[in-house]
Order: C-alpha cells, then structure tokens, then sequence
C-alpha cells in the first residue's frame, strides 16, 4: 500500500541560514556569535541546523537544555565547537555533561555543589549568572557573592573552571537595558575582586546584539534572528537584512462552493500546530494571490478563493514572500504573537526538506 503524503512540508533553506549567519556575525563583530538552536533549532530541525552552522564558521552553539547539548556533541563536531546549556532539573546527567565538554550555566550554590560532586576526571567549565531584572533565573544581587565564592572554591578543589558570567536582559527599553548593563558590569567586578577570572562575558540576545554595540561584551546569544525571524513592532526580516529560512508549503486537497463563494481546503489544522487565530486575521497564497483563511480546525483549514483555484495547486502558508504569501511576521503581527512561536509549534508530522544551491 501507498503511503499517504504528507500534508504539508516545511521547506528550509540552507542557504538563507547562512547569509543569516554572516549577516549576523558581521553586525556583532567583534564579539563572537552564539547561534542558539534549542527547541529543534526552532522548528527547523537540529542536527541539519547544527551541521551547516559549524560549516559557516560559527564556533559557540547554546542548546538551553542538557539533553540537546548531548544529542549536538552527538553528532561527532570539531572540538573547537563549544556547547552552551543553561536550564537545568534536579534529573539532569551533569557527570555527561562535563564528559561531553559541554558548557553550564549555573545561577545557585546548590547547582555549583551538584555540578562539582559529579564524578568525572575533568573540570566542570561554569559561567556564572547574575539577575539584572528580567528574573529569568540568575543570581540575585545579595546571592552573588555567595555563588562566586562557591564557584572559586570548587575550582580551587579542580572540580569547576570558571569561564564564563552571564545574564539576560528584557529589551524591553533602551532604559531598562542600560540598567541591566550597569548592573552586569558590578557584579563582574565584584567578582574580579573575589578572585574571578572571566574568559567570556555575555549579556545581549538577537535585538539587543543587533542594536547596541555596548551590550554585545565579548558573545551575543542569537536565536530567531538567525532563522530570519525579527522581533516584530513593524520591524520585518528585510528591515535587518534577514531572510525567513522556512517556507511552509501545502496543496488544495478539495474546493467547496458556499453558496457563490468557493472555498479550499488546505490539509493541515491546529493539530499540526497552527493556531486558530489566524482565522479572518492571516492568509494562504495560491498562484501568487493571498486568500483569507476563515477557518482553522483540527486537520484542515479553509480559505475564500477565488476562480481558477484547482485541486493539487500549491498553498504557501508562510515564506520569504517570494511566492506572494506572507511572513511569519505578518502572521505574528496579525494574531498578537511572535514569529518564532508558530515555527516551534510546527507539528512533527508535518516534514522537514532541505534546501542548498
């Protein structure tokens, strides 16, 4: 028996990836870029993702979690290539952690103490965090020289080697930022005075790294910018020089006529992940013309089309625009979101392909 196709594909474009990255590196220089590839590379796929960042000349991958910093040294890279992991469960395998040369973010005493117990032959190499206000994790100002003092002990025992101190901050105002920055440069240099020695110091993350030269420090952190996703508030890809990297492509399955208006289906619904929201507010395009979606459901969605609309004519749902369809920004503009929402979202049985000139 014939499988089934699928109903839909998301279509990745290599090569936009990469102009991605060389766009980025160059506005960041001469801080060094973390490209950022947790929750599957954002929808796009992990191991294809990781593979053609390392090939670009990116040197510092941030994976957030230890399992996909496991599964990234997995795949066998250049041992120059360092691994990020930040958020961490009682449960997590630090002892494969540090074995695997992975990089972990620490914000606790008792993180410090668990990460310096593991039983490996080589050092735990820690970065430090300090909240600055977006409490996202971190140290609090009266906790910090607590957590450095921890750090410095472990590393005076050879458990732990200090590499790194870093922060988030909200980018929520060039204000609030500046806070955020002064309040990351005291706490390195109460740190320095404790006996610290940082090699790396990061704060910034994609809008931050791509507006403000004074928050870049020595790496900046960049997810969404580098699959050509922008943080919205009118500002699109094309406004940063960016290049959406997924298109997501599907096919007319039938049209119903309703009363004198027709109607496609197209076969995918909320349970491949596309929120019904973007009912009356987004659009699918078929033969270059954009046609309101009116309905989202469980596994199709429906759009007013017009004349000349045949079964098997493609449906472009979001792209680059080169096929008239709209952006993820457009549809996160229209629904009250951000773009990287819908790409991780993205149901697995909806396939990756590949794509490279």
């Amino acid at each position: 028996m014939t499988a089934a196709p699928p109903p839909a594909e998301a279509i990745i474009d290599l090569d936009a990836y990469r102009s991605n990255l060389a766009t980025i590196t160059q506005q960041v220089s001469p801080a060094s870029l973390m490209a950022v590839v947790k929750a599957d590379a954002y929808g796009h796929g992990l191991e294809q993702i990781v593979r053609t960042a390392v090939t670009a000349g990116v040197g510092f991958l941030g994976s957030l979690d230890i399992p996909t910093a496991l599964a990234i040294r997995g795949l066998d890279l250049p041992d120059d290539i360092d691994v990020f992991a930040w958020l961490h469960s009682p449960q997590d395998d630090f002892a494969a952690a540090i074995e695997s040369r992975v990089d972990l973010g620490v914000s606790t005493v008792a993180e410090v103490e668990a990460i310096a117990a593991a039983r490996v032959q080589r050092p735990a190499r820690l970065h430090l965090k300090i909240d600055t206000g977006l409490h996202r994790n971190g140290a609090s100002e009266s906790d910090w020289p607590e957590l450095v003092r921890a750090a410095l002990a472990a590393q005076d025992r050879g458990a732990v080697e200090l590499r790194g101190v870093w922060t988030h901050i909200a980018e929520a105002s060039a204000e609030e930022d500046t806070d955020a920055m002064r309040r990351f440069d005291r706490a390195i240099a109460l740190a320095e005075g404790l006996g610290a020695v940082f090699e790396v110091r990061h704060l910034a993350a994609s809008a931050a790294g791509f507006q403000r030269a004074d928050s870049r420090y020595d790496l900046v952190r960049v997810g969404a910018f580098t699959y050509g996703i922008a943080p919205g508030g009118g500002i699109g890809p094309a406004d940063l020089g960016l290049v959406p990297v997924m298109s997501l492509v599907s096919r007319v399955s039938e049209i119903l006529s309703h009363g004198d208006q027709l109607r496609a289906v197209i076969p995918l619904g909320y349970g491949d992940g596309l929120p019904s929201e973007l009912a009356g507010r987004a659009s699918v395009a078929v033969r270059g013309q954009r046609y309101r979606i009116i309905s989202v459901e469980v596994d199709r969605l429906l759009a007013e089309v017009g004349d000349g609309i045949a079964i098997g004519d493609a449906a472009v749902l979001f792209g680059s625009g080169t096929a008239g369809e709209e952006t993820l920004q457009e549809w996160a503009d229209a629904t009250g979101t951000i773009g990287e929402e819908f790409v991780v979202r993205l149901g697995s049985r909806i396939p990756r392909r590949y794509v490279s000139d």
